[in-house]
């Protein structure tokens, strides 16, 4: 039996690795995604959510949710608090873009984490959002230059490199690393075995979790 998993995207970077997560954590998913390329620039240019994108999230998620979408999964971090209002109008699972990445690291409760993101606002957010979940964490932002122009090129040997280079010079007593953004995660792999550390993908964390939740 399928099970659709509806996909919000707020960028065109965050298709392929949403596909790609799915497909290596829930390969039963059947992917369906909806694009609204504005959310994430609007977003930034507001320095937040702002009441109207959190109504046009919540109108995608039903639109999601009416076409008979199974589950629903939303590909950009800075709208996953929108998860949370959705759940309380929708039977169905709705889940954020790290949600599960970040009650994984709690869980594993690690001394010292390293959040990536390809720009600083980025990697900010993604930290600060951690540090409420994962309480007693010690959590660094890093962000990594040129691994925005990487991703979107599709470069992945350059996407990994700048990474590892960003990430090397705080490594020591790291634990964990942790990717704040889906158009970075396609190389979680290679970068866990470049730094010799355990890289968190969040696709591929919230599939997982999607997949148990359809159980």
């Amino acid at each position: 039996m399928s099970f659709t998993v509806a996909v919000v995207h707020a960028t065109p970077a965050s298709l392929q690795p949403a596909t790609d997560g799915l497909g290596e954590g829930f390969p039963q998913a059947v992917p369906w995604h909806l694009l609204d390329d504005r959310l994430a620039a609007e977003a930034d240019a507001a320095g937040g959510m702002t009441p109207e994108l959190t109504r046009r999230m919540l109108t995608l998620i039903d639109y999601a949710v009416r076409g008979g979408a199974d589950a629903v999964l939303l590909a950009c971090s800075m709208y996953g608090p929108v998860a949370t209002l959705a759940r309380r109008l929708h039977e169905v699972p709705v889940t954020g873009s790290d949600e599960a990445m970040f009650a994984d690291v709690a869980r594993r409760h690690p001394g010292r984490v390293l959040v990536l993101g390809s720009l600083d606002s980025a990697a900010a957010d993604s930290a600060r959002r951690l540090r409420l979940v994962a309480e007693g964490v010690e959590v660094k932002a890093v962000a990594a230059p040129g691994a925005a122009a990487a991703a979107a090129a599709g470069d992945w040997p350059d996407l990994t490199d700048a990474l590892a280079r960003a990430a090397e010079p705080g490594i020591d007593g790291a634990e964990l690393i942790v990717l704040g953004q889906y158009s970075i995660s396609p190389v979680h792999a290679e970068l866990a075995q470049r730094l010799s550390r355990p890289v968190l993908s969040p696709p591929l964390m919230a599939a997982r979790a999607l997949r148990e939740a359809s159980v």
